[in-house]
Formats: structure tokens, C-alpha cells, sequence
């Protein structure tokens, strides 16, 4: 028995509405539900923990249409394939399994009847073509055809049964297609109550129709259709059931496993049980291995208990539901569609609740939040589609399944033959392994791993009893001694990880080899031992993978060397190289060359010779394994596989002949920077990295590796001259910036697109810990989640900036804008408020971002400096070209110009000579120097700020001065000087103010004609918030003077909201056309004109005049030009006889004074002060 459903959901859009279909669809029996009108603009693939899976496709882009399939957990096993194959059909086929047969199920969702006919016709045309062009033996279409199909009419119309509510128009048109198809219609074949046959019903319930249908093209597997009043999601449609019976013989149909909730594990009733454990030597290595691990199995069985889950909806949210149906059923249609609508609510949000609470226990518990992420959703996302080698896609899970064979079987299989490299005989003797070697490897394994194939996780092995670690420790000692491993350790579970790119490119997918946990514990042991051995022989280029190295290490390197050949002019071209698949298509003989080279004790490769020989891994894309052979590679997922191919890596550099190559840098060549496989080669010519790159490719064909030339590019500055670039016949693109180890590099050193990507960077890390920072009411743990998620996201690589003012405040506003969504607030209601930033800042308790860019960049120049070990990061720091003359003029920002500013700064505040100056590279190679330079002076050292800024302080300076700068008084005398000196400054400043004053017209007296603005005006004086002068959201007038105030948070009309009179008008027009009407309020500019009424336009909206700043053309004149505008007096008189009236009543007040009024009082006050200290 099968059954085939068809529901119109309305939508699936949301998590909500497909919460609510999964509760309904779990109530019911059902095999298959063909679902349509889901709304989506993105499809859908997911895999719940229950089994079921769920296909959804898009809609067009008008947002209507989109068909989808839910399958059972019986039948997820039979799934071959689904595809949309427009926006309102989709197909699924079901593979033969036993006692089910192959079938395609067709879901269809056509165009209603206010389209055009052909809109309509193109629809059945599609079906046809779809129906003809399947070949499988079961058929069946299900889905909302709009059409109302009635009882047979005529003896001719086989393919209508004799039972049916009534016909339309669009029935014809779907009979006619039943009719040119010889299918058959499966509603109308069996006799049911009217109650029991509609599918859809009007709003209020007056009205019914049957208008989902489902076809089939054999009538005797059919044996009953009819709708499930019980199945309701608030939708106004019901869901369509048909039951089929195959009569096929044969096996069950394969069953899905379905799986358990994860069980908890009680650790100190497992160390308790894994410790009656008798340690006894078997000959056999495979079955003692397989003893120790069934141990721990069956161990950590019997410590298992049972996992409380809470569930995802709450209980009201169930009594919602079943109120809904119940309403439903009694007919009440009002109450349903209000219970409907509350149902949706509900179930919302109680997943956002849900979600959010779970996050924020995990913050607060210290656990991960993305695993906790990752833990809470009930359903996986599988691949959909993949692409043939011949460009053609397929959805076939069977074909998809070759596509993966084959793509991994050719890259897994040896390409170049290369014989079986000699080992040299050493008189090595390996030690035997130590139980303490054991638990400090079991200490470095990373919690919630996957495990392998033994399913034994990390867990067990970090709850391991001494006697099962000593156990561990013989059997690791015996491997090694005879070179022999378990069997079991030669085989792995693979899984395909989507990186990024087109989804359907298998290419695009990461390979991660799940190993067994003590096959990794093994080699981590191993590589304790020979860790240092391959470190030392890696040359100052590598940086991926080492201690003391980092991704900023390199990223430094080459900001630096833009930032020097920018200044100095010198030519610079760096090829930036991408290798495809590195670390699965080196050849394994090369590897263990490599590590004889470098070293390592022999009996040691011999082990890895035993690991990697005759190894197979299983991939599960869906439910069948595909078993591969690896014959290369270093597995993805091992703990030793990164030193592994560094030093192969290694050992392909050494036999290149790049002495005379590279750009010289205080006499070392530079020519090349490796992270792992990301390598860059630095040049100061195309010729010269054309030819480096040739050889590197020849180098790296010989141990397997191949270039990938589509993503291997090229950058170079205007010194370089241009030339043609390729490798055996194909050209290698240039490129203006790259993002080089996570940080955006060009090559005029500009931060601003990286700046760019680093705000996306923070809004996307924030994105990350939304729900719980809106959740949890800690304010600490609010700002710790923000200093440890998204400020890193934002500061990454800010060691590196050459930081601008501009910059600063770049990053400044990015920090607050994100700030501010964490506190609730926006910008408007931010400045409608009054609230400064500063007082959000203590509120949030995060820390500055520039601030924090600026320590991180202080302890880097540190760190640099003090390195001793002859690496680029510190040649390329304090270097300046010897054999290259500087041209004139102001270089662009350095690096160090941060250090040199702010020393020179405290120097001169110091008033140390020049001679007795220590340059701040030679501070920072002393550390306790270096942190007494930027902790606040002038406190104890036990009572110092451990903060290298002090953010009430000006940032990027240093933060106090030494008591010895203070001023002192030391007689009346004094004190009597600096006071008279003080008073005839201000009477001097008061002087210089009036003569440089403006007259401005104080036109907001007797010009206030609207309503509204005067209302308000009355009513902001009346209020106890201080603000300036009358504010309104809308302006009735024909001319509004506003700007947003600098005193008070609100947006005031400086001269009101005005009717102008003809003469003010021509006033306006007249001063316009001569170019007299000048402004000199500080930040004000003509932004637009309003040709209607001949006026400025004082708008001050973004999206119109694109300024934060209004001209004010009317009420602010300067003496100058006020005497200009009154030689049109008989122009203006002309057009309103009253201008002389109300111009000689105008009040003056005095208008702010200039800023040279300003400036010179300021300069005067620095050189008294100034001339006192020196006296002192």
C-alpha cells in the first residue's frame, strides 16, 4: 500500500510554515505529499533527523507559483531524483526497491482563470512534454490544476469517472489533456459525500470546489482518492490523498535507519566500567585492536542515559493547533481564520524564542555557539544536482553517485609513476611510547569531533582510565616496532564539504577523510616526535602550519613591500599561485622522500608507508557507500598531513634554482612566500615571474601537484612595464586586487576595500551571535560575545593598516552601527534623544575597535622586532632601499608612521634633544620598554592600566605627560602676571569678535505664517527639554529654512516656516542670478533649486540634496551684502509696496562670531603658555 497526496500550502516561505506543515504531516499517513504554491525564492533540500525529506522549489519572480515534495521516511531511501522543471511543475522519480516499483510523481500547480489563454496553454504544452519524455511504467500528477471536473457526460469520456461535483472551463481544458495523455482522473473514479470531496473553500465557507486533482495512467493500482479534513496548516485548501497498491513481488522495500537522539553519557560512570579492563597480548594485531575498541563500545552503552529535549513548540502553541482544527471542523470559519492567523504567530515565535534561548545557555556555559546552532536544526541540506563531465546536469541520485565516483576515483589514483624511494638504513632505535606521551597527545585532540568508522569520539578517549592509557601506550610501541598497523585503520569515512562557488561543480566540495580517533591519537604521537625535525628544516618562507608563525606574518611581508616600492617607485610584480586539490593529489613516494630528506628517522616512514599503503574511503552522498581507493594524497582531517605536505612542498623549493631571483631587500633576494599551498611569487619583472612560474609548474608535475591557472593571477605596480603572461599557451590573468590570506591587497596600499570587506565580515560575525545578544539581559556576556566574535571579524590583519584619520573613523562608524542595533536603538532615535555615543559606549561595554586596531598593531611592531630568526616580517619592517633615490614630496602613509607620530610627540613633550632620542624600533625590541611607552605615565606601576590606550584619551597619541611638564607658580608675582596676561587676552578676543561679527536679520520675527510650525514652536518652549527654536516633522510653507541643530537633537526651522511674499522672492531671485547671496555659515552649500517657484530649496534629506546641512538664504546676510540687496529696493518696492515697511522693521542680532576671531585667541593662549614653561 502507497499513498500519494497532493496539498496547495499557500506558502513554505518561512521556518514557521514549514514547522506547522511537519507537525500536520506527521498525524497523518502518507508517503508522498506533492506540494505547490511555496513562494520561495530560494529552493530547498533538507534532510530532518526523523528521515523525512523535503524538496523546494522557487517561484517566479513575480513571487507566485513554486512546487516541492515531502517524502517519508520509508520511501527516502527509493528517491532517485527531483527537479523543478519550471516554476510550477516538478518532478520526482522513485527507484524500483523491492516490492515498490519505479514511479514518477509529476506535482503541477497551473495558472488560474484571470490569466491569458496563453499563459495557460504553455502551461498543459510544458506537462505534455514532461509526461511524453518519461518513460517510467508508474505515473502519477498531482497538484492545484485550478479546474473543476465534474461527472461523466458522454459514453466517450473513459478517462472521467461517473462521479464529480460540477465543470468549468478550465475542466475542459484539463479533461482535454487527460483525454490526448490516455490517463486516467482519479478523483471523479469513487463515490464520496459532497463533505468529502472539495478541496478548496471561499473566505466565510460559502463557497466549495474541487479543484486539485490526481492522475494517474494505470487505473487498477488506484483504489480509493479523497481529502483529509484533519490535515489543516491554515491554508484554504485540503489535502488530496490517493492509495495505491502494487501488486509487484518481492523483497521489503529497503527501510531508512532512523536515528535515535543523540544519548547522553555519563563520563564518570564510563571511566568507572572502561577501567575493568584486562590487558592481555594477542598475536593477532586486528583482533586485539578490535577488542579494545569493542570495550570502549560497549562501556560507553551501558553508560548511556537519556537525553530531555525540550520541545521546539510550546505547549500553548499545540493547544493552538488543535483549537484550530477544532474550529475548522465545527464550521466555524471566523474563529478558524483568527486561530490560523494566531497559530502562525505562535509558531514563530516560539522557533525564535526556542533558538535563542539555546543559544544564549550555550554562551553562558562557554560552549560553541555555532555547534549549538548546528546541534538545534532538525534537518540537513544535501546536494541537489551535479554536473556531468560532458557540461550536462543531472538530479539523479544515481548518477550523481558516478559523477562522485569517477571525479574521486581519477583524483585519488596515482597519475605519475614514480619508483619506491630508498631508505636509507639509520641506527635509529625508536623509544617505546610512554603513557605520558599518550595523555598529553589525548589532551591536544579537539572535542566534538566526528569519529571514524569505530564511532569512538574524542569524549572517550579524555575519559580514558590509567590502565586502558598504559594499554594504548604498548600497543602504539608494538605498531611501530613491527611496522604493522590494524586493518581497521585502512579505511575512512569521507564527507564532501560545499567551499563556495557553482554548487553543482563537484570540484567545488572539500574531501574530509573521518579517521578513527586512535588511528589520529597515533599519529599525533608520532608527530610530538618528529615536529621538530620537520620544522627545522623549513626555510623563514613557510609560515603555514609552524609555531610562532601566523597568516600576518606574510600579509605583512607584502603590505610592506607595496607600500616601499610605492614610495621609492620601484617595480614590483607579485604572481599569486593556486594549486588544484594539494593536498589530495600529492604522490605519496614523494612524501615519504621528502621526509628522508629532511631527516626523519626511517623506521618512522616505514609506519607512514603502512598507513598509506592499500587504503579505501566510502563517501555517502545519499544513502549508498561508494567505496574508493586512495592511492595518493595526505588525508584531510589527520593531525600530521599539513607538516606532511609542507615538507614536500619543501623538498620541490630546494631543487630550484631562484638564487639570482626576487626583489632585493637589505641584500637577501626575496622571491617567493608559501602558507601551506597558498604561494606567492615576488618579482620585479613579468619576465622574470613568467619564468619562475614555468618552473614551478614543471617542479610540481613531477610529484603530482598541477596548477590551477583559471584562479593563478598576477599583480603589478605602474614601474613594471606590461607584457604578456602565460604558461604552455595560457595567458594568466591580471588582476588589480587579490585577497591574499584573508586580506585585500592592491597595489596602492588602499585600505578602503578592505575596509569593505571587513564591515561585512563584522555585520556577518554579528549575524552569528544575534539571537542570543537580543536574548540574554547579561550585559558582560553581551560584550564578551561581541570582543570575541565580531571584533576580530573586523580587526583581522589590522597589525598590517596603515591607519588614516579617515580610516579610524571608518571603522569607528562601522562599530557603532552595530553597536547600536545590539542596544535596540537606530541613528534617528539615537539623535532625537540626545544620546551621545560615548554614553551607548558605557552602556554596551564593548571595547573601541580603533582602539583596539591600534593595541593589536603596538604588540605586533613588538613582537616584530624582537624576532631574531632572520624571517621577511622583520627584514621588510625598518627597511628603506640604499640604491634608490626618493623622489620629492609627501609619501603616502607608512606603516610605521604610527610609531614615528606618536614618539616624536613624546619627545618633544619630553624636550629630549634630538641627540639623546632612541628611535622606536630599538624601544620594542625590550618589552617591559616597550609597554612603559604606552601605558598611562604619571601613576605607579603596581596601580597601571594593563591597556596600552587609555580610551578617554585621545587615540593615537601618547597618553600622559611626566610631572615635570606641569606649569608652576612659584611667587605672587608670577600668579599676577598669568592672571593680567589672561584678562587683556579676553578683552583683546572680545575686541576682535565684534569687529568680525556678522549682522545677521533676525527674520523669524513677523515672517512665521504656518500654523503648524508656530504651534509647535509655543509648544517645545513650554516643554522642560531644552531645545533651539521651533521644530516640526512636515513644513506647510513654500520656503523651509531647516538644518539639524548643533546644540539640541532635533531638526529646527532657524527662520520658521515661511510663505514668502512676491518681493522676497525676487529678493531671492535677484541675489541668485548676480551671484551676491554667499552664505559663510560654516558647512553650508547650494544644494538644489525649486524652478517652479524660483526659491532655494532648504530641504535637508539625503535622498534629495544629499547633505546633512541646509542653506539658509534668507535670514543670514553679511554687512556687505546686505547693502547690495538694498540697492534693489525699487525693484522689490515695484512688486509689493509694503517692502519698505516691513524691511525697516526687521530686528538685528549679532550672528556668531568668525573663526579667525577663534583661531587667534587660541594661538595666543598656546604661545603665553608656551613662553611661561620656558621661563620656568
Amino acid at each position: 500500500m502507497m499513498t500519494i497526496c497532493t496539498f496547495n500550502a499557500r506558502t513554505l516561505a518561512s521556518e514557521a510554515s514549514i514547522e506547522d506543515l511537519m507537525v500536520q504531516a506527521r498525524k497523518i499517513r502518507y508517503d508522498v505529499i506533492g506540494l505547490t504554491e511555496t513562494r520561495r525564492h530560494r529552493p530547498l533540500n533538507a534532510t530532518f533527523d526523523t528521515g523525512e525529506e523535503l524538496f523546494l522549489g522557487t517561484c517566479d519572480s513575480r513571487g507566485v507559483g513554486g512546487v516541492g515534495v515531502l517524502v517519508n521516511t520509508n520511501l527516502a531511501m527509493n528517491i532517485d531524483s527531483f527537479e523543478q522543471l519550471t516554476t510550477r511543475i516538478g518532478r520526482l522519480r522513485l527507484r524500483r526497491c523491492g516490492s515498490m516499483p519505479a514511479l514518477t510523481v509529476f506535482v503541477a500547480y497551473a495558472p488560474t482563470s484571470s490569466y491569458d489563454e496563453d499563459e495557460i496553454e504553455a502551461f498543459y504544452m510544458d506537462l505534455e512534454k514532461f509526461y511524453r519524455e518519461d518513460h517510467t511504467f508508474y505515473k502519477v500528477i498531482v497538484g492545484d490544476f485550478n479546474a473543476k471536473i465534474g461527472p461523466r457526460r458522454t459514453p466517450e469520456e473513459l478517462h472521467i469517472g461517473t462521479h464529480g461535483l460540477q465543470w468549468n472551463e478550465q475542466g475542459e481544458r484539463l479533461s482535454e489533456f487527460i483525454m490526448t495523455t490516455r490517463t486516467i482522473h482519479g478523483n471523479s473514479q469513487f463515490q464520496k459525500p459532497t463533505s468529502l470531496r472539495w478541496t478548496w473553500e471561499s473566505p466565510g465557507g460559502e463557497y466549495h470546489n474541487e479543484i486539485d486533482h490526481i492522475i494517474v495512467n494505470r487505473r487498477y493500482c488506484l483504489t480509493d482518492v479523497g481529502v483529509v479534513p484533519k490535515f489543516y496548516t491554515g491554508s484554504d485548501h485540503r489535502l488530496l490523498r490517493a492509495r495505491f497498491f502494487f501488486s509487484r513481488k518481492g523483497e521489503k522495500a529497503a527501510k531508512y535507519k532512523k536515528r535515535s537522539p543523540k544519548p547522553t553519557i555519563n563520563w564518570d560512570l564510563f571511566t568507572t566500567l572502561a577501567g575493568f579492563w584486562e590487558d592481555t597480548v594477542v598475536d593477532n594485531i586486528d583482533e586485539e585492536y578490535e577488542r579494545l575498541i569493542q570495550h570502549l563500545r560497549d562501556s560507553a552503552k551501558k553508560a548511556e542515559g537519556l537525553r530531555t529535549t525540550k520541545r521546539r513548540l510550546s505547549h500553548e502553541t499545540l493547544e493552538l493547533i488543535r483549537q484550530r482544527g477544532a474550529a475548522r471542523a465545527a464550521g466555524n470559519y471566523q474563529l478558524t481564520s483568527e486561530l490560523a492567523r494566531r497559530c502562525r504567530e505562535a509558531i514563530k515565535e516560539d522557533l525564535k524564542e526556542r533558538r535563542a534561548a539555546v543559544l544564549a545557555e550555550a554562551a553562558e556555559a562557554g560552549r560553541s555557539i555555532r555547534n549549538t546552532r548546528r546541534d538545534f536544526a532538525n534537518r540537513k541540506t544535501k546536494m541537489t544536482a551535479l554536473r556531468r563531465p560532458d557540461g550536462t546536469i543531472t538530479s539523479s541520485r544515481r548518477v550523481m553517485e558516478k559523477v562522485i565516483y569517477d571525479f574521486y576515483s581519477d583524483l585519488f589514483d596515482s597519475h605519475v609513476h614514480l619508483p619506491p624511494c630508498h631508505l636509507r638504513e639509520d641506527e635509529y632505535v625508536i623509544p617505546s611510547v610512554l603513557p605520558s606521551e599518550v595523555r598529553h597527545a589525548i589532551k591536544s585532540v579537539k572535542n566534538r569531533t566526528a569519529p571514524g568508522p569505530d564511532r569512538i569520539r574524542p569524549e572517550h578517549l579524555k575519559n580514558l582510565p590509567t590502565a586502558l592509557v598504559n594499554t594504548l601506550a604498548r600497543l602504539f610501541t608494538r605498531y611501530l616496532s613491527e611496522c604493522k598497523v590494524p586493518s581497521q585503520w585502512k579505511t575512512s569515512r569521507t564527507v564532501l564539504l560545499y567551499k563556495k562557488g557553482d554548487p553543482q561543480d563537484i570540484g567545488n566540495y572539500r574531501p574530509i577523510c573521518l579517521l578513527s580517533v586512535v588511528y589520529k591519537l597515533f599519529t599525533r604521537v608520532i608527530l610530538n616526535r618528529i615536529e621538530r625535525t620537520l620544522d627545522e628544516g623549513q626555510p623563514c618562507e613557510q609560515a603555514g602550519f609552524r609555531k610562532g608563525f601566523s597568516t600576518i606574518d606574510h600579509i605583512h611581508t607584502v603590505t610592506r613591500l607595496i607600500e616601499v616600492s610605492r614610495e621609492y617607485k620601484m617595480p614590483l610584480c607579485l604572481t599569486f599561485i593556486d594549486l588544484k586539490k594539494a593536498f589530495d593529489t600529492v604522490e605519496t613516494e614523494a612524501v615519504l622522500e621528502a621526509l628522508g630528506n629532511q631527516g626523519v628517522p626511517t623506521q618512522y616512514i616505514r609506519i607512514f608507508r603502512e598507513l598509506y599503503s592499500n587504503f579505501t574511503t566510502r563517501i555517502s552522498p545519499f544513502y549508498d557507500d561508494i567505496t574508493i581507493d586512495v592511492r595518493r594524497g595526505v588525508r584531510q582531517g589527520d593531525t600530521v598531513s599539513p607538516k606532511l605536505f609542507t615538507a614536500t612542498l619543501e623538498d620541490v623549493m630546494r631543487r630550484l634554482e631562484w638564487d639570482n631571483m626576487g626583489v632585493r631587500v637589505d641584500g637577501r633576494l626575496l622571491h617567493h612566500l608559501r602558507f601551506a599551498d597558498d604561494i606567492v611569487l615576488i618579482t620585479p619583472s613579468i619576465s622574470q615571474a613568467e619564468r619562475m612560474l614555468a618552473d614551478f609548474d614543471d617542479a610540481c608535475g613531477k610529484i603530482g601537484l598541477q596548477l590551477n591557472l583559471t584562479k593563478t593571477m598576477f599583480m603589478r605596480n605602474g614601474w613594471v612595464p606590461d607584457a604578456p603572461f602565460s604558461l604552455n599557451g595560457t595567458t594568466i590573468s591580471e588582476c588589480s586586487s587579490y585577497v591574499y590570506l584573508g586580506r585585500e591587497v592592491n597595489m596602492m596600499n588602499d585600505l578602503a576595500p578592505e575596509l569593505g570587506r571587513r564591515k561585512r565580515a563584522a555585520w556577518g560575525a554579528y549575524k552569528s551571535i544575534e539571537d542570543v545578544v537580543k536574548k540574554t539581559k547579561n550585559i558582560r556576556l553581551r560584550a564578551h560575545l561581541f570582543n570575541t566574535t565580531v571584533l576580530p571579524a573586523l580587526t583581522y590583519a589590522s597589525e598590517t593598516w596603515a591607519l588614516r584619520k579617515q580610516d579610524e573613523n571608518a571603522v569607528s562608524v562601522i562599530e557603532r552601527s552595530i553597536e547600536r542595533v545590539m542596544l535596540g536603538m537606530t541613528r534617528l532615535t539615537q539623535v532625537r534623544a540626545g544620546i551621545r555615543s560615548s554614553t551607548l559606549r558605557q552602556q554596551s561595554k564593548i571595547r573601541d575597535a580603533a582602539v583596539y586596531a591600534k593595541s593589536s598593531k603596538i604588540r605586533w611592531a613588538g613582537h616584530v622586532m624582537r624576532l631574531n630568526d632572520h624571517r621577511w616580517t622583520r627584514a621588510v619592517s625598518d627597511w628603506t632601499p640604499r640604491n634608490v633615490k626618493r623622489t620629492t614630496g609627501r609619501p603616502p602613509t607608512r606603516w610605521s608612521d604610527f610609531f614615528t607620530k606618536s614618539f616624536k610627540e613624546r619627545y618633544d613633550a619630553l624636550r629630549v634633544s634630538r641627540t639623546d632620542r632612541t628611535h622606536w624600533t630599538t624601544l620594542a625590541r625590550e618589552r617591559d620598554k616597550w609597554k612603559d611607552c604606552w601605558r598611562p605615565l604619571g601613576l605607579p606601576d603596581d596601580q597601571r592600566e594593563s591597556r596600552l590606550f587609555d580610551a578617554s584619551l585621545s587615540e593615537g597619541r601618547v597618553n600622559a605627560l611626566p610631572s615635570m611638564m606641569r606649569f608652576h607658580f612659584n611667587s605672587i608675582y608670577d600668579i599676577f602676571r598669568a592672571s593680567t596676561a589672561i584678562l587683556f587676552i579676553g578683552i583683546l578676543s572680545t575686541v576682535v569678535h565684534l569687529v568680525s561679527a556678522e549682522l545677521e536679520l533676525d527674520a523669524s520675527v513677523g515672517l512665521v505664517e504656518c500654523v503648524q510650525c508656530v504651534q509647535l514652536w509655543r509648544t517645545a518652549s513650554q516643554r522642560d527639554t531644552r531645545v533651539c527654536g521651533p521644530h516640526a516633522k512636515t513644513c506647510k510653507g513654500n520656503a523651509c529654512f531647516m538644518r539639524q541643530c548643533k546644540h539640541c537633537p532635533v531638526y529646527q526651522y532657524m527662520s520658521g516656516c515661511v510663505d514668502l511674499t512676491p518681493w522676497q522672492i525676487a529678493d531671492l531671485e535677484v541675489n541668485r542670478r548676480r551671484s551676491e547671496l554667499r552664505l559663510r555659515r560654516v558647512g553650508s552649500e547650494l544644494l538644489c533649486e525649486d524652478t517652479f517657484n524660483q526659491t532655494t530649496c532648504i530641504c535637508n534629506r539625503r535622498d534629495k540634496c544629499n547633505s546633512m546641512y541646509a542653506r539658509l538664504p534668507f535670514s543670514t546676510y553679511g554687512e556687505g551684502i546686505f547693502n547690495g540687496v538694498v540697492n534693489f529696493d525699487q525693484i522689490i518696492a515695484d512688486l509689493d509696496p509694503r517692502y519698505l515697511e516691513v524691511i525697516t522693521g526687521y530686528q538685528y542680532r549679532l550672528a556668531k562670531g568668525s573663526t579667525t576671531a577663534s583661531s587667534f585667541v587660541l594661538v595666543s593662549l598656546l604661545l603665553y603658555f608656551y613662553f611661561l614653561s620656558e621661563y620656568e
